[in-house]
């Protein structure tokens, strides 16, 4: 209720942007439900953002939807990746001639479904609601940018499917709603770790549009593990 309320208040304070993006990514997936085999494959997603600036303070809200196929000797796996709730706060630290330094936190909700044809049905998942600290280096030069990032998990609860019948599936709510929240557990790295290392080039500030490498690894470790790994490239634009 506090973060849906936010975005009713925050505008009125603040300078607001928007954007979308669209990410392009190989997608590897190692799941020791897949007897630890490494699935090669695709993903496409798709990120809308809202950013509000409040003197030197900025807020980031940026949901996300992937969709991604892979492959591994000749077998089918697919990915479902919704992440409904994605917040960044940051603030500059430093700041001199050409260069700056942000740091800040960021607030996620994350979501992945997986599917094998290795088991011919059953859905798992994997789920984190955590927050990760996050820094950012940004260079400028004439009209042009340069920004580098780095996030990593620190604490959270996450959930991971622990069991299944090979012979019975079915898609439901359940499946996607209500099992992953319903074995959620508190951790940090022992636990889980989730990085997220990124550099951007904007060509010209004034065209409002970028383009970005992204490292995205993903890893549970307790239980079942389960392992992800995206390289992305990405292209922004600001309205």
């Amino acid at each position: 209720m506090f973060f849906w309320l936010s975005l009713i208040i925050l505008p009125l304070h603040s300078q607001i942007t928007h954007s979308h993006s669209i990410v392009l990514g190989f997608l590897q997936l190692k799941d020791e439900f897949g007897l630890g085999m490494v699935f090669n494959g695709v993903q496409l997603e798709y990120r809308y953002g809202l950013q509000w600036k409040i003197n030197d303070h900025e807020i980031l809200y940026q949901p996300k939807l992937g969709l991604g196929v892979a492959f591994n000797r000749g077998m089918l796996g697919a990915q479902m990746h919704i992440a409904p709730v994605n917040v960044t706060w940051t603030m500059p630290f430093y700041e001199k001639d050409r260069h700056s330094i942000k740091g800040g936190v960021n607030f996620i909700t994350d979501y992945n479904y997986q599917w094998y044809e290795l088991h011919d049905g059953p859905l798992f998942w994997n789920a984190e609601i955590g927050l990760a600290p996050t820094i950012c280096y940004g260079y400028q030069w004439d009209d042009k940018r340069i920004n580098a990032g780095l996030q990593n998990s620190l604490i959270g609860f996450t959930s991971r499917r622990q069991g299944y019948d090979p012979y019975f599936w079915m898609f439901t709510w359940k499946d996607f709603v209500v099992d992953p929240h319903k074995d959620l557990k508190f951790g940090s790295l022992n636990h889980y770790n989730h990085t997220k290392i990124s550099l951007e080039f904007v060509p010209d500030i004034f065209k409002m549009h970028s383009f970005a490498y992204e490292f995205d690894y993903l890893g549970y470790f307790y239980g079942y593990r389960f392992d992800r790994i995206n390289h992305n490239l990405l292209w922004r634009m600001l309205l």
